[in-house]
């Protein structure tokens, strides 16, 4: 029965956070170590354990909703999210880069974001047995303080090997071009979706263009163990 008392108890106090709770009302709940302490029925706060301390969540003055962010926009804030973004000129040609992931534990979680001022294709494939190019700066998104470095790599124009990989994550062409190679509209691919990608793998994006343009690849990624 106690238990259950226990349960209710906790229950009504996310309801109350949720209903009447604000930062500057001094009353407050904690919910700590498994108990509770109650100090004022005029409002709640609830606490949680954030790097050994407990901190109390806050919610909006407005609506009373809990405020919250986005995983990904929490792993910009503990430096776990990286970007590459690079422009090349391309006149009927193939623009390439290489994206090559460590033999790790931690899982490469990547959005491919690829962008052309004219027609072009574009194209992801895995399984590549390139070398490394040019070498590109991968970005930790977190710009203060001392911050992780990213164990994904990327390059520009991959050389030497025989195949780009035959498995293709995908394709699209985009964009019009009209008479004399002139662009009418230019077009853009993005993986809506993270795609979680192998370790040790090599991955290839080409922009095949159709005039003279500036091909774009803009990459975002974080790395992760899997917690199961």
């Amino acid at each position: 029965m106690n238990k259950k008392i226990l349960y209710i108890f906790i229950i009504l106090t996310l309801v109350f956070l949720l209903t009447g709770c604000t930062v500057d009302d001094p009353g407050y709940i904690i919910v700590q170590s498994g108990s509770i302490t109650q100090t004022d029925d005029s409002a709640v706060i609830v606490k949680a354990k954030i790097d050994g301390e407990y901190e109390p969540l806050i919610s909006d003055a407005s609506s009373h909703a809990l405020v919250t962010i986005t995983s990904d926009h929490h792993r910009i804030h503990e430096g776990k999210m990286y970007t590459v973004s690079d422009t090349v000129a391309a006149d009927t040609t193939v623009a390439k880069w290489m994206v090559e992931t460590a033999n790790t534990d931690k899982y490469c979680h990547l959005v491919f974001s690829l962008y052309c001022t004219g027609e072009a294709t574009y194209l992801v494939t895995e399984g590549a047995d390139r070398d490394k190019g040019t070498d590109l700066y991968e970005i930790n998104r977190r710009r203060v303080g001392t911050v992780d470095i990213a164990e994904t790599v990327v390059t520009r124009t991959p050389i030497g090997g025989t195949t780009d990989g035959n498995i293709v994550l995908f394709s699209v062409r985009t964009g019009s071009t009209g008479i004399a190679g002139k662009t009418i509209e230019g077009g853009a691919a993005r993986a809506e979706n993270e795609f979680v990608l192998r370790p040790n793998t090599k991955y290839i994006i080409s922009i095949t263009t159709y005039a003279d343009v500036y091909a774009t690849c803009k990459l975002d990624w974080y790395e992760v163990k899997d917690l199961n």
